[in-house]
C-alpha cells in the first residue's frame, strides 16, 4: 500500500557516523562510510518506513542513469 508521503522521499548522500545494514543487499555499510538513506525532509511522519542503501546498491539499481 502506498503512503501520501511517498511522493516526497529522496534519497541523500550521507557518511556513515555508525555501522547500517543495507536494506537492499543486507552487507554492512560501516562507519565512515557513504551511504543513501532516503529521507522526507522536515516532515514528522512516525511509523514511515525509510531505507538505507549502500553506494553499490543506489548506483546500480536506484539511480537513474543519463
Amino acid at each position: 500500500m502506498a503512503s501520501k508521503y511517498d511522493q516526497i522521499k529522496f534519497f541523500k548522500e550521507t557518511k556513515a557516523r555508525d555501522y547500517h545494514i543495507c536494506d537492499n543487499c543486507g552487507e554492512w555499510i560501516n562507519a565512515g562510510d557513504i551511504y543513501f538513506p532516503e529521507s522526507i525532509g522536515k516532515v514528522n511522519a512516525p511509523g514511515v518506513k525509510l531505507r538505507k542503501f549502500c553506494k553499490e546498491c543506489y548506483e546500480n539499481t536506484l539511480k537513474i542513469k543519463d
